[in-house]
């Protein structure tokens, strides 16, 4: 009897160490997590590569997208928000996209002639660097000095044309930052 008790208790022992050893809720929860994370980190890292068709607004969204997030992220310390305005810019000279950056331009500037909450963030982008820089600097021209303090307003285009639209928008008192479309 007392072998068979011996056996049962090292029996129960065993299978209660072993059961420790496993992995516990919390920690497959922490690594399915992780996983997530991951795989939307290199879906990001995919989408980061700048479209060759200068037109296709349906190639150049996921860019813009991927790079408005990586640049929020990048930036989680100092810029708070949960919805940022993205402005896509079409290129191309054909009539249907100049009608769509003017129209693009109208809904820009009634945003800026109404104002914006301080914490709003808004990103300019689009494949064509001068033609987002005109537009962004076109959007900001009647904004009153000091209009924008305390929001964030995100350039994607070259160097050259940052440098035209920064003043634009540091003028209204915003905080302006920058990213080299490539």
């Amino acid at each position: 009897m007392k072998k068979y008790t011996f056996r049962m208790i090292a029996a129960l022992a065993a299978v209660l160490l072993l059961a420790a050893c496993g992995p516990s809720e919390e920690e497959k929860a922490k690594a399915a997590e992780a996983a997530a994370k991951a795989e939307a980190l290199a879906k990001e890292a995919a989408a980061l590569v700048i479209p060759k068709d200068t037109i296709d607004k349906a190639a150049w969204a996921p860019y813009f997208k991927a790079v408005v997030t990586k640049f929020l992220r990048d930036n989680a310390s100092t810029v708070k928000t949960n919805h940022p305005y993205v402005y896509f810019i079409p290129g191309g000279d054909d009539d249907a996209a100049k009608a769509d950056r003017q129209n693009g331009l109208d809904n820009i500037q009634t945003t800026v002639q109404r104002g914006v909450l301080p914490g709003a963030f808004m990103a300019f982008g689009g494949p064509n660097s001068t033609y987002t820089a005109d537009t962004a600097i076109d959007a900001f021209k009647d904004a009153k000095d000091g209009s924008f303090k305390g929001v964030f307003i995100l350039f994607i285009g070259t160097p050259a044309d940052s440098e035209r639209v920064k003043p634009a928008v540091e003028k209204t008192g915003a905080t302006y930052y920058f990213v080299e479309l490539k």
